[in-house]
C-alpha cells in the first residue's frame, strides 16, 4: 500500500465514523420519551455535550477516560447511584477482557485501594462462559446482575467481591457490550448502589444512547492509534534509513578515493609501456593484453568517478562552477574529440552547427562536457555500422533557453524501456548490439539527469521504437 493510501483510507474512515456518530445520537435523543417537558430539554442537552465529548475525542487514552467518567459529569450521574463505571476492551491475540479505565469516584478509589489484582491486570479469559461480561459480547446484548462477582470471576475470588460488594452498597450491575459497525470492542460495566427498578426510562434512554456512541468513538480512537504507530514506524524506518544512507555515502565516497588514486598510477604505468611498443621490445601478443588492460582501467577510473559523483550529489556536497559558456564552441570541441573514435567505428558523426548567432548559456562546461560526452557515448554503443548521430542547437527566445539534442538512427529504445532510462544502475534491453560493445555501468544517465537538473535544465529521451533511432535532448536557460 502507497503512503497516499495509509494516510487518506483512515481519515475517510474518520470522517464517516463522524457522521455515523451524528446520525446514531440524533436517532436516540429522537427516541428519549417522556412526560416532563423540562426533563426532555434537560436529557436531549446532555446527550448533545455527550456528543460532542465524543466528537472532539481521538487519542486512544483520552478516550477511554472519557468514556467512564463523561456520563457522570455531563448527567450528574455520580449523584444519581452510580459509583463505578468500567471500560473493558476485547484482546482477540490473548483471547481474553482486559480493564482499561474505570471511574473517577469514591467507590471506585476504595476499589483500587482494596483489590488484591492491580486493576490493569484484571483479565476475563472468553473461555469463562458464566462471566456476563463473556456472555455480553459473545451473545451481543445487554444483561443486568445482582452479584459484581458475575463480572469479576474467575479475575477475583467471589467470596471476596461479594463482602467487598457489601461494603461499597452495590445493588446492580448493567454489562452493555460496546459494539462499531460489525466489530464487537468490548464492554461497559455499570454498578448502580439502587436496584435495578428504580431506573427510569430517562436513564435507560440515556445509556443506550452513550453506549452507541462510546462504540463509534473508541473505534474511531482506535483507527488513529492504528495510524499513529504505524506514522511511528514509518518514521523510525526513514531515519534508519537516513543513517544507512549517510553510511552508504561515506564509503563511496572513501572507497572512491582510496580506489582512484592506485587506478591512475596502474593507468600511468600501462600508457608509458604503450609508448615504447614501437622500439621493438613488445610483442604482437604483450600489446594486446596491455592495451585491454588500460582500457580496462580507464573504465574503472569512470565509474569510480561516477560513483563520487554520485554520492556527492544524494549527499548534497556537490559543487557546480557556473558561468556564461559559448555552448556552439563547447559542442565543436566534444565534436572533434569524438569524431576519430566514430569514424573507427564506421558511424557518421554530425554536427549542424546553426547559422545564427546563440546567446551564452548559464552553466557548468565541465558538467556540460560530461554530459555531452555520455549521450555520445551512449549514441555510439547503440548505433550500427554505417549509421549516423547529429549534433543539433536551437534557441528558445520566448522560454530563453537553448535546446541540445543527440539524435541517431541507432538501435532506438521501446516504450517499456524508456521509464527505465535515468535511473541508477539502469540497463536496458536484450539487444546482442549491447553485448557486441563496451559494457556500461547504468550510471551515466543518471548523472546526466542530476546534473543538468542541479544547472537548472531539463532532460529527456524520445524514440518512436526499437531499430527507429533515438533523440536525447537537454535544455540549458540563456545567460
Amino acid at each position: 500500500m502507497s503512503n497516499f493510501s495509509v494516510i487518506i483510507l483512515p481519515l475517510l474512515s474518520v470522517a464517516v465514523a463522524v457522521l455515523l456518530i451524528a446520525l446514531y445520537l440524533y436517532h436516540q435523543r429522537m427516541k428519549v420519551v417522556t412526560k416532563d417537558n423540562a426533563k426532555l430539554k434537560d436529557i436531549s442537552k446532555a446527550i448533545w455535550e455527550i456528543e460532542k465529548a465524543v466528537l472532539e475525542t481521538v487519542d486512544f487514552d483520552e478516550a477511554t477516560k472519557r468514556v467512564v467518567n463523561i456520563i457522570l459529569t455531563q448527567l450528574g450521574f455520580i449523584n444519581s447511584g452510580y459509583e463505578i463505571i468500567v471500560l473493558s476492551l476485547l484482546d482477540v491475540e490473548k483471547w481474553e477482557l482486559r480493564r482499561i479505565a474505570i471511574s473517577q469516584t469514591q467507590a471506585a478509589e476504595r476499589f483500587l485501594k482494596a483489590s488484591p489484582i492491580p486493576f490493569n491486570n484484571i483479565t476475563i479469559p472468553l473461555m469463562a462462559t458464566d462471566n456476563l461480561s463473556v456472555k455480553a459480547i459473545t451473545e451481543r446484548k445487554m444483561f443486568i446482575t445482582e452479584n459484581v462477582s458475575d463480572v469479576l470471576y474467575p479475575a477475583l475470588n467471589k467470596e471476596w467481591v461479594e463482602a467487598f460488594q457489601k461494603q461499597l452498597g452495590i445493588k446492580t450491575s448493567i454489562v452493555y457490550p460496546i459494539l462499531a459497525k460489525d466489530k464487537t470492542l468490548g464492554t461497559l460495566i455499570f454498578s448502580l448502589s439502587k436496584p435495578r427498578g428504580e431506573l427510569t426510562d430517562q436513564e435507560w434512554a440515556v445509556l443506550d444512547s452513550f453506549v452507541g456512541a462510546v462504540g463509534i468513538a473508541l473505534d474511531n480512537a482506535l483507527l488513529f492509534k492504528s495510524l499513529n504507530i504505524v506514522t511511528q514506524q514509518l518514521k523510525d524506518a526513514n531515519v534508519r534509513l537516513k543513517e544507512v544512507d549517510k553510511l552508504k555515502d561515506e564509503f563511496v565516497s572513501l572507497a572512491s578515493h582510496e580506489l582512484r588514486t592506485p587506478m591512475t598510477v596502474i593507468k600511468s604505468y600501462l600508457w608509458m609501456i604503450l609508448d615504447k611498443k614501437n622500439d621493438g621490445s613488445l610483442s604482437e601478443k604483450q600489446k594486446m593484453y596491455i592495451d585491454r588492460a588500460y582500457t580496462s582501467t580507464q573504465r574503472l577510473i569512470n565509474l569510480v568517478n561516477d560513483m563520487l559523483n554520485i554520492s556527492r550529489i544524494e549527499s548534497g556536497r556537490f559543487t557546480l562552477d557556473m558561468k556564461s559558456i559559448d555552448l556552439v564552441a563547447l559542442i565543436n570541441t566534444i565534436y572533434t574529440e569524438m569524431l576519430p573514435k566514430a569514424q573507427e567505428q564506421k558511424v557518421n558523426l554530425e554536427f549542424a552547427r546553426p547559422l545564427q548567432t546563440l546567446p551564452q548559456v548559464h552553466a557548468d562546461p565541465e558538467r556540460i562536457e560530461q554530459v555531452l560526452i555520455n549521450l555520445l557515448g551512449n549514441s555510439l554503443k547503440f548505433t550500427p555500422e554505417n549509421g549516423a548521430i547529429r549534433i543539433s542547437v536551437n534557441y528558445d527566445s520566448q522560454q530563453q533557453q537553448v535546446t541540445v539534442t543527440v539524435m541517431d538512427n541507432g538501435r532506438g529504445i521501446s516504450a517499456e524501456d524508456i521509464s527505465k532510462l535515468f535511473q541508477k544502475f539502469s540497463m536496458v534491453g536484450d539487444n546482442p548490439l549491447v553485448k557486441q560493445n563496451v559494457q556500461g555501468t547504468g550510471l551515466g544517465l543518471y548523472l546526466s539527469k542530476s546534473m543538468i537538473e542541479l544547472m537548472g535544465g531539463k532532460i529527456w529521451v524520445e524514440s518512436e521504437g526499437e531499430g527507429k533511432g533515438s533523440k536525447f535532448s537537454f535544455t540549458l536557460k540563456a545567460a
